[in-house]
């Protein structure tokens, strides 16, 4: 899994990962300064809409809850979800087998501030910001059971640490209904697979096999959806990892302020390792990426295809490499790396520019997007 990361962080310092194309490359026809000015507006088009996107959830979203008044014994997850709290490493003859339950539970929560009113199998939160405020309604059904058949919860663990447990479910629906008047404004569906665990029996390691996330988020207020989130789902196996993705933010008809869909895959090997984890040992050999962005003016697609992987020092061998920014294109291949340890990488991956003109990616992002070498 450390490679794979290196994979992925270096890919992405660069330029973006996206998948190969098979049709014939168009002709570079954008000089340097262009691209930077395109990227720049792009840029700017996606801050912008992340800004509406923040100014429309004020106001109707929960504030920090405060846990002082409730029952932490039956909601101890909720107040702190960090993976470092939730699975610490504690010596083996101290410390016994303890699972970590999902919250649940009725709470109550005026600005902020919570009480427990009752039990439940779920968590059913009612919220509002202040005594005069209509209530509003949070449910985190982890069973799924409002949809149809309950699917089981299951106790996972990471793959080093086998004395504590965190219970996950393999199937939850999550509702919000601002005004408590049963119209659900949000929805959201969470689908996993877990990796059983070869270490714990009837246990599952905390690293799936497969995930999906499916939901919206309207705005209370207005006719228009805040998040429309189509897809985002994620495999892995023996031999690739592989994530996808359609989300688009502040819809109104058939436009959006933002969206973006696309595929990243991974090839490689892995063995199963300490307690059949497959992550930690998986080897990169080769990549399938597709990346496709779009704001209200500007449009961005972005693709190459990785032929090898290196390891110590990473090294990824790019070919077919296209970046198209509206109607401009520049075209690329070659290495991506940082062999002279400046912390600006791609030295050795050459950018074609309109008129046969080159630059290596390190040379565009010094000379135009502002990156400091570290020597």
């Amino acid at each position: 899994m450390r490679r794979f990361i290196h994979f992925v962080r270096l890919s992405f310092l660069g330029l973006v990962l996206v998948a190969c194309s098979q049709q014939p490359a168009p002709q570079a026809n954008a000089n340097p300064q262009e691209m930077r000015q395109n990227l720049q507006a792009l840029s700017t088009e996606i801050e912008g809409a992340i800004r509406e996107l923040t100014s429309a959830l004020q106001g109707f979203l929960p504030q920090q809850l405060s846990t002082q008044s409730f029952n932490l014994n039956t909601l101890q997850a909720l107040p702190d979800l960090r993976l470092e709290s939730l699975f610490s490493i504690r010596p083996l003859d101290i410390i016994p087998l303890a699972t970590s339950p999902l919250p649940r539970g009725k709470l109550e929560c005026i600005g902020g501030n919570c009480r427990q009113v009752g039990s439940s199998n779920d968590l059913e939160m009612r919220f509002k910001q202040g005594d005069a405020d209509p209530w509003n309604k949070l449910l985190a059904d982890w069973d799924a059971s409002t949809k149809g058949t309950p699917s089981p919860t299951v106790e996972t663990h990471q793959p080093r640490n086998t004395q504590n447990t965190q219970e996950m479910p393999t199937k939850a629906f999550f509702a919000v209904d601002f005004g408590e008047n049963g119209s659900n404004e949000g929805e959201a569906t969470f689908t996993a697979r877990w990796r059983p665990s070869t270490c714990l029996s009837g246990k599952y390691l905390l690293e799936p096999e497969s995930l999906n996330l499916k939901g919206f988020l309207d705005h209370p207020n207005r006719s228009q959806r805040l998040v429309d989130l189509a897809d985002l789902s994620s495999t892995t196996s023996t031999s690739r990892l592989a994530l996808a993705w359609d989300l688009s933010l502040l819809v109104q008809g058939n436009d959006s302020a933002l969206h973006t869909r696309g595929q990243v895959a991974v090839n490689g090997s892995a063995t199963p390792d300490t307690c059949g984890s497959l992550l930690e040992t998986f080897n990169a050999s080769s990549g399938e990426v597709s990346i496709d962005l779009s704001t209200r003016n500007k449009s961005f697609h972005l693709e190459f295809r990785v032929s090898r992987v290196e390891e110590s020092p990473v090294r990824i061998y790019i070919q077919n490499g296209l970046l198209r920014v509206d109607s401009k294109v520049i075209t690329f291949e070659g290495i991506l790396d940082n062999k002279n340890n400046n912390c600006v990488p791609g030295e050795n991956l050459t950018l074609h520019f309109a008129g046969g003109q080159t630059l290596s990616l390190e040379d565009f992002l010094i000379q135009q997007a502002g990156a400091q070498p570290c020597n």
